[in-house]
């Protein structure tokens, strides 16, 4: 079996049924398999318990979207595992020119295509740098959004390049990304205390620590419908922020160290109280009131 995809359900069947439509349309060559692990939703898993060619995988704790993906790799029999979100559609045989990609280059480990969104344009998270205080800051601050051509303002999302070629990358989007099954798991997969957001990060940081190489590759082609899962799981886009806060605290606790984690902590809630003041933004004011006193550590709901 060459590839193991591997889709996390939470109320979101009909997006599954969806990509892996697209999947079917698009797949030309590769053998795959298709596993779904159903983090205990509510909805359960509708018509997908119709196709028989599926591997349906009932998991009765939602303990987030990597316990969900780990899971999903235990029963997985591909060589390599496709983690891959159910609001993604294959735009062309994705599978085929990653599996490529990776085949071909024995030091690369991990590879993710490029991601367009439902207006076609170029998604820069596709293919970006790990988080760093100074990266953090060029965010929150929206500097690397309002200057995205600058030298140095750029440097989060890469944006000097337009993501039309292929090239190494420190880190790719977690939406879909095709990784070597035995180094998933002897690399201990993903960590279970991100419960959503920066866990692909965390996993390339430690990819590429051990001197493995992650790749964008262009001529993979992916349209990743934003935010249409977790707006569901969090119910706003302030909420799914805020997860995502509590993803990058962990990350810069785990590994930079717990001053680290303390330093970026107090920068977002600087940033944020300056643009509560100017913006009046209730959002802002509850980053800012999360900063000062976060509330999950490790980032679980």
């Amino acid at each position: 079996m060459d590839v193991s995809i591997i889709y996390v359900n939470w109320n979101c069947a009909d997006e599954i049924e969806a990509s892996i439509a697209s999947v079917k349309a698009q797949t030309q060559t590769c053998q795959y398999e298709i596993l779904i692990v159903d983090n205990n939703s509510p909805n359960g898993t509708g018509l997908l318990a119709n196709y028989p060619e599926l591997r349906l995988i009932h998991n009765p704790e939602n303990k987030g979207f990597g316990a969900g993906c780990n899971l999903g790799a235990k029963y997985a029999s591909g060589r390599h595992l496709l983690f891959l979100n159910p609001d993604t559609r294959f735009l062309n045989d994705v599978l085929a020119e990653l599996l490529a990609f990776l085949e071909a280059h024995p030091s690369a480990v991990l590879a993710g295509p490029l991601v367009v969104n439902e207006r076609g344009d170029v998604l820069f998270d596709g293919g970006r740098s790990l988080p760093t205080l100074y990266n953090e800051f060029l965010q929150h601050s929206t500097l690397t959004f309002r200057f995205p051509n600058g030298r140095w303002t750029s440097q989060p999302y890469l944006s000097r390049w337009d993501h039309l070629s292929t090239r190494q990358v420190e880190s790719v989007l977690g939406a879909c990304m095709l990784i070597r099954a035995d180094l998933f798991h002897s690399t201990g997969g993903f960590d279970e205390n991100f419960f959503l957001y920066a866990e692909e990060q965390d996993l390339c940081h430690r990819l590429r620590n051990q001197g493995g190489q992650i790749w964008y590759v262009h001529s993979a082609r992916l349209m990743h419908k934003e935010r249409q899962s977790t707006i569901q799981r969090f119910g706003s886009v302030g909420k799914i922020v805020l997860q995502n806060m509590r993803g990058q605290h962990y990350y810069f606790s785990k590994h930079y160290g717990s001053l680290s984690a303390l330093v970026w902590r107090h920068m977002i809630a600087a940033l944020y109280l300056l643009r509560y003041l100017r913006s009046h933004d209730r959002n802002h004011l509850e980053y800012f009131k999360w900063a000062i006193h976060p509330r999950g550590e490790k980032c679980l709901a």
